[in-house]
């Protein structure tokens, strides 16, 4: 090859690309993550379902309804207490973790010269 023929191609190439390149839109900087959430979220499939569980509820007799919201109320409270205890633990394990630290700190390492 001809050294001066390496330049008009390596020009060529690059008038192609930038007439490739301005006809396509500039990317999206979005991330997946930050997409709505609406965009994932079927609307006919939760609609359908809510209408499956309000007909089934609703061809309940009622001391059969009574039952369900009692139960929904049972599990519901019961969920809630569980999230309240774990609460609790992981404050209770804070407080265990600063305290043991301070012992180390104070009892067990020795005393640095200044």
């Amino acid at each position: 090859m001809n050294p001066q023929e390496n330049p008009d191609y390596e020009r060529r190439l690059q008038e192609l690309e930038a007439e490739l390149n301005k006809d396509k839109p500039l990317p999206s900087v979005e991330m997946p993550f930050r997409q709505p959430l609406e965009r994932y979220i079927n609307r006919s499939q939760i609609e359908s379902s809510r209408n499956r569980v309000l007909n089934w509820f609703n061809s309940l007799p009622k001391p059969g309804k009574v039952a369900v919201v009692a139960i929904a109320v049972i599990v519901g409270a019961s969920l809630f207490l569980s999230l309240l205890r774990l609460v609790a633990s992981l404050i209770s394990l804070a407080i265990l973790g600063v305290i043991l630290y301070l012992v180390y700190k104070f009892f067990v390492t020795p005393p640095s010269p200044k």
